[in-house]
């Protein structure tokens, strides 16, 4: 077979070459030639059979000078390598521009996507499904991920821009507060990876103990001198009573914060003395049976004076419940230093003689004073909702574990009622 001769043109043939009367073609060989046209025109083109159809076809590569001598050689070479595989250069080229086309369709897709258009998407997909509806972290990602990349899109976050975003609480030195942030933004963008809104994880590799530290697990009780201290000072608190109620039955039940602000009327059976606390509001997602002493029905008593909803402490719509914050910021709003403008007067009067308390150590402080009455610590669990290890005591004692449970409670109504009756 006869050597095809290749680059028969060259630049100066090529501008040289005159317009006609007629059209003509100069081949630079391999299939590709450029088309010289009577209406003053240059143009490359490729020619070759196909495999796939076996017919002669030819394909334009654009005009000249736009195309050069030099560029149109490198696709016919390209052409004739698509054509060693078998390959229809057409169809390949085809399939390329389809392939450019949808992708530059996805980029543009993908800008639309800003952050604060696909937090509402992860919001109703998955944040609207936790307990408190996705408030908290709503209102972390309003305070300090939207002013910083709320409007960018999601594709383009860097980890520079999640360094900034931390800094925000950093700067406020609230370490804790970074760290859940972060905790938000992993969660976010992992969403965002797996609807494919963002091919990259800005927040991978990024630790909590490289952003706001290791934290320290919270160890404080309310002590035997700050007890004595406590009642009086919550009775003369600007405290609202229903809150004071709400404190006294977080001691007296062991109850967690968001699982007293959400209870309803309806789960308090007054004949059995019990508060249920339903799987949806559970931590743990265990119905959780709570038997109520004298000194808890007390207070319940008490409040329920003041009933004017279907729950215990209803927002001030009476709407819904009050949002789990409420009491914890009551609480804090006591326990400054100075005051706020906007805030209570008496900003130091819940202060006691430790650092500073929350609602949560209300729970921790249940659970010492039981085990400080001789209560078995695997029974303090069981009143708290805690998991036993013991399979054989869980399965085959819960008739005892109940009746053990009611007498814990018990000594733990009497106990808080002493420290009530110091200040009737």
């Amino acid at each position: 077979m006869p050597k095809i001769k290749m680059h028969l043109l060259n630049d100066a043939k090529i501008k040289n070459s005159p317009f006609l009367d007629k059209d003509y073609t100069m081949p630079d060989g391999g299939g590709l030639y450029l088309f010289v046209r009577t209406y003053k025109q240059k143009e490359w083109f490729f020619r070759f059979t196909s495999p796939l159809t076996g017919l002669r076809r030819k394909q334009s590569l654009g005009r000249y000078p736009d195309i050069s001598l030099q560029q149109a050689r490198k696709v016919a070479a390209y052409n004739r390598s698509i054509l060693d595989q078998k390959q229809d250069p057409l169809f390949e080229t085809e399939k390329g521009r389809r392939e450019k086309e949808e992708e530059h369709k996805t980029h543009k897709q993908r800008e639309r996507y800003t952050v604060e258009g696909v937090f509402q998407m992860w919001k109703r997909a998955d944040l609207q499904n936790r307990k408190d509806g996705g408030t908290d972290t709503e209102r972390a990602f309003i305070k300090d991920v939207f002013p910083v990349i709320g409007r960018k899109p999601i594709s383009d976050i860097t980890r520079q821009d999640i360094r900034d975003v931390l800094d925000r609480p950093l700067s406020r030195k609230s370490k804790r507060m970074a760290n859940r942030l972060l905790s938000d933004l992993k969660q976010f963008f992992g969403y965002a990876q797996d609807e494919e809104l963002t091919e990259t994880d800005p927040t991978r590799r990024m630790f909590k103990s490289r952003v706001g530290g290791i934290e320290k697990s919270r160890e404080r009780v309310l002590s035997k001198d700050e007890m004595e201290i406590f009642a009086q000072k919550l009775l003369s608190s600007d405290l609202p009573d229903n809150y004071q109620h709400a404190i006294w039955l977080m001691l007296a039940t062991g109850c967690r914060v968001d699982e007293i602000s959400r209870a309803e009327w309806s789960h308090i059976d007054y004949n059995a003395g019990t508060l249920t606390i339903p799987v949806e509001h559970a931590k743990n997602k265990t119905q959780h049976k709570i038997y109520l002493s004298y000194f808890a029905l007390q207070q319940l008593r008490l409040l329920e004076e003041q009933k004017n909803s279907q729950w215990l402490f209803a927002n001030r719509t009476g709407t819904g419940p009050i949002h789990r914050q409420t009491i914890s910021k009551q609480i804090a709003d006591r326990q400054r230093s100075k005051k706020i403008k906007g805030r209570t007067k008496q900003h130091d009067s819940l202060a006691l003689i430790g650092p500073r308390w929350t609602a949560h150590d209300l729970r921790r402080t249940a659970a010492t004073l039981m085990q400080e009455l001789g209560i078995m610590p695997y029974i303090i669990k069981k009143c708290m909702n805690q998991k036993i290890e013991d399979r054989i005591m869980e399965t085959y004692q819960r008739a005892d574990l109940a009746n053990m449970q009611k007498e814990a409670f018990d000594k733990l109504g009497n106990h808080l009622s002493e420290y009530f009756k110091n200040i009737n």
